[in-house]
């Protein structure tokens, strides 16, 4: 039974960001839908909203009787009980991305954004300038897209655009015909033994492209550069010559601008990293035939993404911003890029890391990322089901490591600690940059509520 095929779908571990995304779409199409998870969320309101019914019981018991596919979460086990159900009643079950690898199928032209940092704002870019081009695009978006206010997008038949994690190989179930790779560096450490086991695996997942299918890269990106492809390769940078090359980059309190093969191109979001984004974005149009017009309306109009250097609001006179960042490279990024867009504002950083064995395994990496920031609170790491490996690391040696470096951090024990630091911190005109994968982005929103 395949997706395509299939009637009745259950999703095991709906609440998940690509698993709610994939069940929308599928919703569009015309399956019935039901699902599970652990618990109730704004992400499970929605779908009930769209009329999914979602059960917060995951013995097995929902698994509906007609049934005739279940797709399951990446992080459920195969022991997990309604994997297990599927498996007694013959029911045909198959992982997030081995779904949407299927799913992919249905499509004339599909094109996948990978890479350690980025993945999502190049997704959501692309997604926007096909949508301002007339191209209906298919969307999978692995966070919230302020302009279709959604993780998805229903649209025609003949393009999708999909992000596609490298966690455990995930990718290498997806069938696009163009890949787009933003960069890549050590991470996903429970995983890969470490980053040429990355750079290898990346490199098996170019080589399944078709020979008229077409590679775009970041030709600065030092990990990429020997990845080759029997397909077209497309590169673009700002240092090392490229297809498409940025130049004469301004930043202002309202955007960036630069200038690619002799076209000025506007955004509204900071950061170097946000630049080669946006190349990426206009490498994978132009390929598909769109003008440099239609390109940058739709850079120049993009809101951005759900906690990516995304403004809350203000709190006691500070400017509140919440970012998805965990990883050493995008912590200091986001805020090299606080500091460019709020010059002589002070930068005060929370920060949750976000699982004990990518703390420990990147430790040094992640002490220098705080290098930049004023002031850094650290709250306790925050624990991920599934994927720790018992260390016994804590903020508290991190904290520790960054005051030795001879930066200003304090520990902070849970989100009530961090509140109170906040407090006795933050003064008016401070930028309050909170980071982090785990929850603490529900601190930004309640300060700003």
């Amino acid at each position: 039974m395949t997706v395509s095929e299939s009637k009745y779908i259950y999703f095991a571990g709906i609440g998940g960001i690509g698993m709610s995304a994939l069940a929308q779409l599928l919703l569009s199409d015309g399956k019935h839908l039901s699902g599970s998870d652990l618990s109730s969320s704004e992400v499970t309101a929605s779908l009930q909203r769209k009329g999914i019914h979602v059960e917060l019981d995951q013995s097995g018991a929902a698994v509906p009787d007609r049934c005739d596919l279940l797709i399951y979460s990446d992080a459920l086990p195969e022991s997990h009980p309604e994997r297990v159900v599927a498996q007694q009643r013959g029911i045909t079950t198959l992982s997030y991305f081995e779904a949407v690898g299927q799913y992919m199928l249905d499509f004339e032209y599909a094109i996948a954004i990978s890479g350690t940092h980025g993945k999502s704002t190049t997704t959501a870019m692309i997604a926007n300038i096909l949508i301002q081009a007339g191209l209906d695009p298919t969307v999978i978006v692995g966070s919230i897209v302020k302009e279709f206010g959604s993780n998805a997008r229903a649209g025609g038949k003949k393009y999708i655009v999909v992000e596609a994690c490298e966690h455990k190989a995930h990718m290498l179930n997806l069938h696009p015909q163009c890949i787009v790779l933003t960069n890549i560096e050590a991470d996903h450490l429970d995983h890969y033994r470490d980053l040429d086991h990355i750079v290898a695996t990346f490199q098996k997942y170019i080589n399944l492209l078709p020979t008229d299918g077409l590679l775009i890269k970041n030709s600065d990106d030092s990990e990429s550069q020997d990845l080759n492809s029997d397909s077209p390769v497309v590169t673009y940078g700002l240092v090392e010559p490229s297809d498409l090359m940025a130049t004469d980059i301004h930043v202002s309190k309202l955007g960036q601008t630069f200038v690619a093969d002799g076209t000025t191109f506007t955004i509204k979001k900071p950061g170097k990293f946000n630049v080669y984004n946006a190349l990426a974005a206009i490498s994978a149009a132009r390929h598909l035939g769109v003008g440099d017009t239609d390109i940058d309306k739709a850079l120049k109009s993009f809101q951005g993404i759900w906690r990516r250097f995304e403004v809350m609001g203000q709190y006691r006179g500070a400017t509140v911003i919440s970012d998805y960042a965990h990883h050493p490279t995008a912590i200091q990024s986001t805020v090299r890029a606080a500091k460019e867009f709020y010059p002589d504002h002070r930068v005060v950083v929370v920060f949750q890391p976000h699982q004990r064995s990518r703390t420990a395994k990147l430790f040094d990496e992640f002490v220098k990322s705080f290098h930049e920031a004023d002031f850094s609170i650290i709250q306790e790491i925050y624990d991920v089901a599934g994927r720790e490996e018992g260390e016994s690391i804590s903020s508290t040696q991190l904290v520790s490591a960054i005051e030795t470096a001879g930066r200003y951090a304090i520990f902070s024990e849970d989100v009530a600690a961090t509140r109170q630091e906040i407090d006795e911190t933050i003064e008016p005109g401070d930028v309050l940059l909170i980071m982090g994968a785990g929850d603490i982005y529900k601190l930004a929103e309640e300060l700003t509520s």
